[in-house]
């Protein structure tokens, strides 16, 4: 039994590591303009260390490109309506990424 114990376990290192993957695999999808992919990659990061807020920041990017398209497109069609249901999702994540409990993350300082 002590055998499938440590089957389990995962090298140290590993969870960081693909933490980070998800991080960058989310930037290059939102950069791609592909959001639904980017808040996957964000996602599982936050599954991976639910007490880092990086994942959630990046989230509450997503959101906001999201109402920007959104304010663009009803711009495009002559409707002035202000504010967006993407902007309440921005400021969710922006909040849970605040009360992450790891501390700061690399690019939080700048």
């Amino acid at each position: 039994s002590q055998d499938r114990a440590s089957e389990k376990e995962v090298p140290k290192g590993v969870v960081p590591t693909l933490h980070k993957m998800y991080i960058h695999l989310g930037d290059l999808r939102r950069y791609a303009r592909d959001y639904g992919g980017a808040e996957s990659c964000y996602a599982l990061s936050a599954l991976l260390a639910p007490g880092n807020g990086n994942p959630y920041n990046q989230l509450a990017v997503v959101a906001q490109l999201r109402g920007d398209a959104q304010q663009q497109q009803k711009a495009g069609k002559q409707q002035t309506q202000q504010g967006s249901p993407q902007t309440a999702v921005a400021l969710y994540w922006y909040a849970r990424s605040l009360l992450a409990t790891g501390g700061s993350f690399p690019t939080s300082r700048s």
